[in-house]
């Protein structure tokens, strides 16, 4: 998915990305990145843009182009981190049904991006919640999952050949 086609997408400022979908329709969509105040934890959110500037996180278009869409907030993803290297993003599913559409993304595609970026699965232990590394081969329902940006050095672009 990570080199599926995708969007073109603009930054009209630095924590907000749009495009348009263009499948049956035109829908216009965004990504907005937020600050947790937690750590150097982002939140990552996704979904419909509406004329108010607000975003529809549980709309479920049915547009016909899914891993276009996917695939541009993929990109929009690596951009973000690339323009701010330290930060971990959050994310979840505004539904259980989208955090298992995440997770079966991660499981699908670990291998184009275990190089790159660390991935936690978020799972509840009590009154807790934890993060865990994230095994593409566990049977575990997670809530949520933290991705950090690898340095150079943990992926091994500044070794020496």
């Amino acid at each position: 998915m990570i080199n599926s086609p995708y969007y073109p997408f603009t930054r009209p400022y630095a924590s907000r990305y749009t495009f348009t979908s263009i499948g049956r329709k035109k829908i216009p969509k965004a990504v907005e990145f937020t600050y947790t105040n937690f750590r150097n934890i982002v939140n990552m959110g996704f979904g419909d843009l509406l004329e108010d500037g607000t975003i529809d996180d549980k709309a479920n278009s049915n547009n016909g182009d899914i891993v276009r869409v996917l695939a541009t907030t993929i990109q929009i993803f690596i951009d973000f981190t690339n323009r701010f290297p330290d930060v971990e993003i959050f994310i979840t599913g505004s539904t259980q049904e989208r955090t298992r559409l995440y997770t079966r993304i991660l499981k699908t595609y670990q291998s184009n991006y275990d190089k790159e970026f660390a991935v936690k699965g978020i799972i509840k232990e009590g009154v807790d919640y934890v993060d865990i590394p994230f095994e593409p081969k566990a049977d575990i329902r997670f809530i949520g999952f933290l991705i950090k940006k690898k340095s150079k050095f943990e992926y091994g672009t500044d070794q020496k050949k």
